[in-house]
């Protein structure tokens, strides 16, 4: 016969045995050295299964000789994903320089999914971060949907670029 202490003390030790390790990276900065904010209030639309670049949301940053610079970036926009006729979602990335920043979830990062023809224009942000070394760099958003039936529409978008002094 089983106590219940005994059955609860195994189930939680077999839910251990299953969660994924942690990963988290932390990343420091002191100092606001520089705000840079791009905005946009057109709407513009893509299908694309490949990530390509939104247009307009891009800057360059540039970190000081000798330095390194936490960069953080926002990223707000009103999005609408629509499909009729297939679930799946629309994802967002930030890069430097090309490579995606932190974390670097790709595709699988939903920034919204595709609903009904009632789930229209929503709110919606992330934020990514990355140290950077000395020079000048770019910060650029990119936009993908997981079908192509799907529209991805984002209108009235931020995209707020602040750099860290002493970043590591």
């Amino acid at each position: 016969m089983f106590s219940v202490k005994k059955v609860v003390t195994a189930v939680a030790l077999a839910s251990l045995a299953v969660a994924p390790a942690v990963a988290a990276v932390t990343h420091t900065g002191k100092a606001v050295a520089k705000i840079t904010v791009v905005t946009e209030t057109n709407a513009q639309t893509t299908s694309s299964t490949s990530f390509v670049s939104l247009p307009g949301a891009s800057a360059n940053v540039t970190v000081p000789a000798g330095k390194f610079q936490l960069v953080n970036v926002r990223f707000s926009a009103e999005s609408y994903c629509f499909s009729s006729s297939t679930t799946g979602w629309c994802s967002v990335r930030i890069l430097a320089d090309g490579t995606e920043m932190l974390p670097n979830s790709g595709e699988d990062f939903a920034f919204d999914a595709s609903g009904t023809a009632d789930d229209f224009w929503e709110g919606h942000a992330m934020e990514r971060t990355l140290v950077l070394g000395q020079g000048t760099h770019n910060i650029s958003v990119q936009w993908v949907v997981t079908d192509p039936r799907i529209t991805f529409r984002l209108d009235d978008w931020t995209m707020a670029v602040t750099q860290h002094n002493n970043g590591n």
